[in-house]
């Protein structure tokens, strides 16, 4: 399907040259090539990694004791951390987008058990479900996120291949994959934002398309952009 862009920047471009701001907007794989006309400084991520009974971890060895979630200090959001073997949570699992709630689905309601995945229905509302009955970390109001609460988690100075999510937090094997927002593309009802971390950007794909999935909770404080926190 075509992919369009809100906001962010595009995965590929034709240009030689890195003549004004526009091509720098447009071209994040050209900037290498520009000296130290663009040079964003990386976002300092500042997170507390969760047990899976919510007690804090001390982040020593994932492989020995592995945490289940990520709290965003900055945000207050936590996050869900996925896993590697088969699971519910493996993080290769895909879903379709699905939400039968007119209140909330944006006026389309997407496609149910369009993805592959194990533990559940693989649509965006059966794991939502299924997580929520799993009380991970404790909690029992674990959300798909928005495309803003997304925006969160990626590091601008980051780019192509990335990943741009932040790896010593989300030690996992599939960081760079498309992952779905809550958030209904208002033109086009059947579909929705997604972000990439290969190139930290947002996308619009179709409800019906099986993508990634991580859930938070929470209710965020003030939301900044990354490109502008110091």
């Amino acid at each position: 399907m075509k992919k369009m862009i809100k906001k962010s920047m595009l995965p590929e471009c034709s240009i030689s040259s890195c003549n004004g701001i526009a091509l720098l907007l447009l071209c994040p794989l050209l900037i290498a090539g520009c000296g130290d006309t663009f040079n964003p400084k990386p976002y300092k991520f500042d997170m507390t990694r969760l047990n899976q009974d919510g007690s804090t971890n001390d982040g020593n060895d994932y492989a020995k004791q592995p945490w289940a979630c990520v709290r965003d200090n900055k945000t207050s959001l936590i996050w869900e951390v996925k896993k590697s073997e088969p699971s519910l949570q493996n993080a290769n699992n895909t879903y379709s987008w699905y939400d039968p709630d007119q209140n909330s689905n944006g006026g389309w309601a997407g496609k149910a058990n369009g993805g592959v995945c194990t533990g559940s229905d693989c649509d965006t509302k059966s794991y939502v479900n299924a997580i929520n009955a799993k009380k991970l970390c404790g909690f029992t109001d674990w959300h798909l996120p928005s495309s803003e609460e997304m925006s969160t988690l990626v590091d601008t100075s980051v780019f192509y291949p990335g990943p741009t999510i932040p790896a010593v937090y989300f030690p996992e094997p599939l960081l760079a994959g498309k992952y779905w927002s809550d958030t209904t593309f208002r033109t086009r009802r059947a579909g929705a934002w997604a972000w990439r971390f290969d190139y930290g950007s947002e996308y619009l794909w179709e409800k019906s398309e099986a993508l990634n999935v991580r859930l938070a909770r929470g209710t965020p404080k003030k939301i900044e952009e990354q490109s502008n926190a110091k």
